[in-house]
């Protein structure tokens, strides 16, 4: 039998990557309804708080877009989005790591990211997106 949509890596690499933005957004929503419990340096005034969690989650909805519409691209055979959600997660990656946040739920995101870019670059899925279609 032979398979009309994307190959299973595919499939399961976009899924993640719309899990990767869910749980980005709702991380984002959490911070607001939270807060982040600290201002950004000791002493800071709560206006630098706010700040920050303004720029991130300007940050975050960037990525949540990217991350959902770029998915959802990969249903349309455009090889050109797996190097744009590589360097996506890759940016936001290094942000992670800049800011020294990879523990707890951002772990997870790091996870759920790379397995998704590993996925993406697979064989199977790396024949069905270059390969040739309508």
């Amino acid at each position: 039998m032979v398979e009309s949509g994307p190959p299973r890596p595919l499939r399961w690499a976009i899924s993640l990557w719309w899990v990767v933005a869910l749980l980005l957004a709702a991380l984002t929503a959490l911070a607001w309804t939270v807060g982040t419990g600290a201002p950004p340096r000791p002493g800071a005034p709560p206006a630098d708080a706010a700040r920050l969690l303004l720029v991130h989650t300007a940050l975050a909805a960037v990525l949540v877009a990217a991350y959902l519409v770029l998915g959802a691209m990969l249903f349309r055979r455009r090889p050109w989005v797996r190097i744009v959600l590589s360097v996506f997660a890759l940016v936001h990656l290094l942000m992670l790591l800049g800011t020294g946040a990879v523990l707890g739920a951002q772990a997870v995101l790091v996870v759920l990211g790379g397995t998704a870019a590993v996925l993406m670059w697979r064989r199977p899925s790396t024949e069905w997106l270059t390969g040739e279609h309508d």
